[in-house]
């Protein structure tokens, strides 16, 4: 018996054991892959994006009720970079977003599992663990192949379902905390591709414009981003859409409509627009109405804006083009809209919103409201943060107190 187990040695659960052998525990890490931080070496776009400059609460999402800040002040950003600077790592800064200056999230992983064979934590991967169950406040788990750990205190960080197998996930991380008195938040997926049917899309894909994206939900827009969207064969991605994600995961599970309008031209009003176009008639009455928007449009993003303006023979004289045709393709430019089904699968996500209730745990230990000695971390909580670095920094501040408060002889 050791004094603590860690299951899962992903970010949260890294970072839980060194903390917790820092203060003299006896600490095993159990990992169901090969071996630890497989999903850490892919965030970034394998650049390891550790955290933000601006770590506030209004950037994360969950239902529930509870005040999650402490974790997150406790071991803050500032604190983030020194934890890891003090391990080796250099930060580089580019605008709010921190990563290591070697712009490699092996990097990270490196000097994370050195200061775990520093401090002594046992690290044992290919152990999967299909059993928990507590007796006499002794927590006993038991793993696929029938072996048996035993300690009075568990670290519970196997993440959420992000990503999917290849990197150790799956819904047991969730199933197993139901028998202690856990509930479950159904899990979505998030920071994801969004899925439309809408013709345009094939039309464009491979294309990548700047533009504000709106996301409307039962006819109410509720959130906008401005960056660089992605038209795909399915849909539409890029960060804008990846942040506005998690809402359009909510309304395909309400079985609400859902829109995202596409403003080509966000500083430019419509009327500006309209005035726009009559110049450039005015100056080549010549061209074709395709020719017209060459320079002032993408070529591929005229043709589709074409067909959704139901603008037919493009070849024909832009003189020709009537007050209609041009006020439903200045209305296009403002608000192209796309139809959305729902999300790509968890496979294709970056994070999990969802997961056990944070109403349940004592978000100043991380400690389980509902078993002594059970603590939890990470995405496996229904808590998750929008781009640049949130989800990461949830990770470090929740396995960092989880650590430091299941280390404590008066937690027990």
């Amino acid at each position: 018996m050791v004094d603590i187990i860690v299951v899962g040695g992903g970010a949260a659960g890294m970072i839980a054991s060194i903390v917790a052998a820092r203060q003299g525990a006896e600490v095993l890490l159990l990992e169901r892959l090969n071996r630890v931080g497989k999903k850490l070496l892919v965030t970034g776009n394998g650049r390891c994006n550790l955290t933000n400059i601006e770590i506030e609460k209004r950037w994360y999402h969950t239902s529930g009720k509870a005040d999650f800040s402490y974790p997150l002040n406790d071991l803050d950003a500032t604190r983030t970079r020194i934890f890891f600077e003090e391990l080796g790592i250099v930060p580089l800064i580019e605008g709010k977003k921190v990563y290591p200056l070697s712009e490699q999230a092996s990097s990270v992983l490196d000097v994370l599992r050195m200061e775990m064979k520093h401090q002594g934590v046992k690290e044992q991967t290919d152990t999967h663990v299909i059993r928990l169950k507590q007796k006499e406040e002794v927590w006993e788990l038991t793993a696929e192949d029938g072996a048996t750990y035993k300690a009075p205190k568990v670290i519970w960080a196997t993440g959420g379902l992000a990503g999917g197998l290849s990197f150790g996930c799956s819904e047991e991380g969730y199933m197993l905390l139901k028998p202690v008195g856990h509930s479950v938040i159904k899990p979505f997926p998030t920071l994801v591709h969004l899925v439309s049917n809408a013709p345009y899309c094939k039309m464009l894909k491979g294309t990548k414009i700047k533009a504000k994206a709106a996301i409307w939900i039962a006819d109410k827009e509720r959130r906008k981003e401005y960056g660089e969207v992605l038209f795909t064969e399915d849909g539409l991605s890029g960060p804008p859409i990846f942040q506005l994600s998690r809402l359009a995961g909510e309304a395909s599970l309400k079985k609400q409509s859902c829109e995202v309008k596409l403003d080509l031209f966000p500083e430019e009003p419509l009327e500006d627009l309209v005035s726009k176009i009559y110049e450039r008639i005015a100056r080549h009455p010549e061209r074709s109405i395709e020719e017209l928007f060459i320079g002032f449009l993408h070529k591929r993003l005229v043709l589709a804006l074409m067909k959704y303006a139901e603008i037919t023979s493009i070849h024909r004289s832009c003189e020709g083009l009537e007050y209609e045709e041009i006020m439903r393709l200045v209305e296009g430019m403002k608000a192209f809209c796309f139809k959305i089904q729902g999300t790509r699968s968890f496979k294709h996500a970056q994070a999990t919103a969802g997961g056990i209730s944070i109403d349940e745990i004592d978000l100043e230990t991380m400690a389980s409201k509902k078993a002594k000695g059970l603590y939890l971390a990470g995405e496996v909580l229904d808590i998750d943060g929008d781009c640049g670095g949130f989800n990461l920094q949830w990770a470090w501040s929740s396995g960092y107190l989880a650590g430091l408060s299941a280390s404590r002889k008066n937690e027990e």
